[in-house]
């Protein structure tokens, strides 16, 4: 790419010489090399234009801004509207617009992101197509692992991943498309030929503040926003926001629903081994065993199979692939072994609704398992995020257990006791008795020390994080090791590890 090239993609407004090339698009200053086009956004806490001189220190050619030129500027200054859109536009041209050589699908929603792009992944493989997933938990090209820096990155990362998913060979990408991605146009540039909705529960409100506002980030997947508009649309047809986006879609609609929809439940069972159920499709019924546990995945399930058929594999495909699934690190994670007399689970759970179904699921298998033993529940808030979540989840998990443990989730720059006295709010609304325990470790061997034969422990909030994000510093901390930790001091191995 040329300087002339980025002046005709973003229709800039350019002063300076366009003939040099460049080597990069950075909106980091601290990643330019020379070559580099410095596209300077505006950030939660910093402005990028006040890193421009770093940025032309360390090689750039020239700067992609808002802001007009200053007087005597050295190198090139391309001037856009809007420098986010920019950023994505060249980025996506940067590396030569990969998504157009991928069936890109795109997954959204409050809850449910992840686990959906992990079953829709494993169905494209076992039609025995190549593929990419990126998301919360791990990206994924081919059969290479990568960790995940969030859930979906700016959009050079977005564009180089599936450039490189492109190179050696995958035809699919599935990617988790998150509310705060579609707001700040990281995915804009990407061509999705499937859009699958999973459903909207209140989140993320500190950022959006309303949920109009929220809903309005995700419809941008549907509608044509970022673009060409997807050829295919799965719908959680049970959501109430599921119309609006039949509405706004161009495509053609695909529904899923417990009860109704073009995919749904005739029958469903769960077990410690995972969720069985059958399946009524307008192609005829279908039995599918998954190896996820919960309520919640039911939903997840049908959604794989409706993009599926919306992607046109076969019924035993589908059904094949979602048995492949592996479980989901941190979603409904089972951590106690087999022969501890106690189930712990570790779970993401960090929204109201979230908390609500992880704690129907574990009533749902205490009926299955036939068991009297109780549901003690541990879980926090994150700091620096909507509070207004915060007594509500707490009246939640009043409500649905016999024993709620408050602790910190990632305080941030709040005051964890401050928190965790708004949680207390939605507590004391219920008869539910309650320990609070600021450090999280010794809030989770506290759970595993008071539970009983036959109770279930749910350690909520952080899921699959290894770390804890504190006033001054991030530590390492992993709900999973500290549980198993406090289950071998307890009961001994138990066969935890081998699970």
């Amino acid at each position: 790419m040329t300087l002339q090239q980025a002046v005709e993609v973003t229709k800039a407004r350019a002063l300076g010489p366009l003939e040099e090339p460049v080597t990069a698009i950075v909106y980091d200053s601290r990643r330019v090399v020379p070559g580099s086009l410095f596209v300077a956004i505006r950030g939660f806490q910093r402005d990028g234009n006040a890193f421009i001189p770093e940025a032309l220190a360390r090689g750039a050619v020239a700067i992609v801004s808002e802001n007009p030129r200053p007087p005597q500027f050295p190198r090139a200054w391309l001037q856009v509207e809007d420098a986010r859109r920019a950023l994505a536009e060249l980025a996506a041209a940067f590396y030569d617009h990969p998504s157009r050589a991928l069936t890109l699908i795109g997954v959204t929603g409050t809850n449910g992101k992840t686990t959906t792009t992990y079953l829709i992944e494993a169905v494209v493989r076992a039609a025995g197509e190549r593929s990419a997933r990126l998301g919360t938990t791990t990206y994924r090209i081919g059969d290479e692992e990568i960790p995940a820096e969030r859930t979906t990155p700016e959009a050079p990362e977005i564009q180089r991943f599936l450039r490189r998913a492109v190179d050696v060979g995958c035809r699919y990408a599935v990617l988790e498309v998150s509310s705060h991605a579609l707001e700040l146009k990281r995915v804009h540039g990407c061509e999705f030929r499937a859009a699958v909705f999973t459903n909207l529960t209140p989140e993320h409100l500190d950022f959006h503040g309303t949920m109009e506002a929220y809903f309005a980030a995700k419809r941008k997947l549907f509608d044509g926003t970022l673009g060409k508009a997807p050829e295919l649309v799965v719908l959680n047809g049970e959501d109430p926001r599921a119309p609006e986006l039949a509405a706004v879609s161009r495509g053609r609609v695909f529904t899923y629903g417990e009860t109704s929809g073009d995919v749904s439940i005739r029958s469903v069972s769960f077990s410690l081994e995972g969720t069985r159920l059958a399946v009524r499709t307008p192609q005829g019924d279908l039995e599918v065993r998954a190896r996820l546990l919960g309520r919640p995945n039911v939903r997840n399930i049908l959604a794989a199979v409706a993009t599926g058929m919306a992607l046109g594999f076969p019924l035993e495909t589908i059904a094949r692939g979602i048995e492949d699934c592996p479980p989901v690190p941190g979603r409904f994670e089972v951590v106690s072994g087999p022969t501890h007399p106690v189930l712990v689970v570790v779970d993401y759970a960090h929204t109201e609704d979230a908390l609500r179904n992880l704690l129907q699921t574990a009533h749902d298998l205490r009926r299955a398992l036939s068991t009297e033993g109780r549901i003690l529940t541990l879980f926090g808030c994150g700091g620096d995020r909507d509070r207004r979540k915060r007594a509500p989840m707490g009246e939640i998990a009043g409500r649905l257990s016999h024993l709620v443990i408050v602790t910190s989730d990632n305080p941030r720059s709040e005051d964890p006791e401050a928190i965790i006295a708004e949680i207390e709010a939605g507590l004391r609304r219920t008869s539910t008795p309650y320990v609070k325990i600021v450090d999280r470790g010794e809030a989770i061997r506290m759970a595993i020390a008071l539970a009983e034969p036959g109770d279930i422990v749910l350690i909520a909030g952080k899921g699959h994080e290894a770390y804890q994000v504190l006033k001054d510093r991030i530590i390492p901390f992993d709900d999973r090791d500290v549980a198993r930790a406090a289950l071998r001091e307890r009961f001994g191995s138990g066969g935890g590890e081998d699970r």
